[in-house]
């Protein structure tokens, strides 16, 4: 079976549409979200609604925690998913423009997904199987990693969160980062994913170039609560710069 991993969307629908169409010319099998579709970008509603409409088995990331507890909704299993008061305005202007349908949506979604294949077993998460808003990364010690895998049982384990592509292999197991679709972190601003051949165990990661004065003038148009200069810059430079919401007056369109 060959998966394809998407993660990460951020409300970015240029990034997405350009991924699902590389994805089209990989004769891949099924392809698996891992949440984060809708937070940060200009089309909140969009990407949702792209991954529901082609039926892409997803599993929640934090943030789209983030935004059903905005929208008055608590989730069952959640960990650790509360934003700073700061944050809220934010929120809010994504899920003003989600429609029920998005919400109902995301409130469905589960923790983890799972495949068995030619032997083998393989488990998407978001963040860690026991927390969205957690991490996994290489060069982790031993005790963070148990800490995080104690009891799971997979042989594989595919994750988003932290938009840095990676593979290693611990404790009998390999790790996995997807990378992020609408918003790169290492550097890299093209849309990252991986595609998973569960045959003979092999893992590519792909890049794909998209428009990004496009969905600035999305962002533009839409009014988008984040400063779309400030928005297109951290996009081509792959690296959104972590200033505190409340420091955040002097380059978006909340005070």
């Amino acid at each position: 079976m060959k998966i394809a991993a998407i993660s990460d969307m951020h409300g970015n629908i240029v990034a997405l549409d350009a991924v699902l169409r590389d994805i089209e010319t990989q004769s891949v099998d099924t392809v698996i979200c891992l949440g984060d579709i809708a937070y940060k970008g200009p089309a909140p509603s969009e990407c949702i609604r792209k991954i529901r409409e082609l039926h892409i088995p997803c599993v929640y990331g934090n943030t789209d925690l983030y935004l059903l507890e905005a929208a008055g909704h608590t989730c069952n299993g959640s960990s650790s998913t509360s934003q700073p008061a700061a944050a809220h305005p934010y929120l809010t202007w994504h899920t003003d423009r989600m429609d029920q349908a998005d919400l109902t949506y995301l409130l469905h979604l589960p923790m983890e997904y799972r495949i068995e294949s030619d032997g083998q077993s393989f488990l998407f998460v978001h963040g860690t199987p026991k927390d969205c808003n957690a991490a996994i990364r290489p060069g982790d010690t031993m005790e963070h990693l148990a800490k995080h895998i104690d009891e799971v049982q997979a042989d594989w384990i595919i994750m988003g969160h932290i938009h840095t592509p990676f593979l290693f292999r611990s404790h009998q197991k390999a790790f996995v980062n997807t990378g992020a679709v609408g918003f790169s972190l290492d550097g890299d601003w093209r849309a990252s994913y991986t595609i998973l051949d569960t045959a003979d165990g092999s893992l590519s990661f792909r890049k794909v170039e998209y428009d990004i004065d496009k969905i600035v003038s999305i962002a533009k148009e839409t009014k988008f609560c984040f400063s779309p200069e400030w928005y297109g810059d951290a996009l081509k430079k792959g690296w959104w710069e972590p200033i505190p919401y409340e420091r955040r007056t002097a380059i978006d369109r909340f005070p």
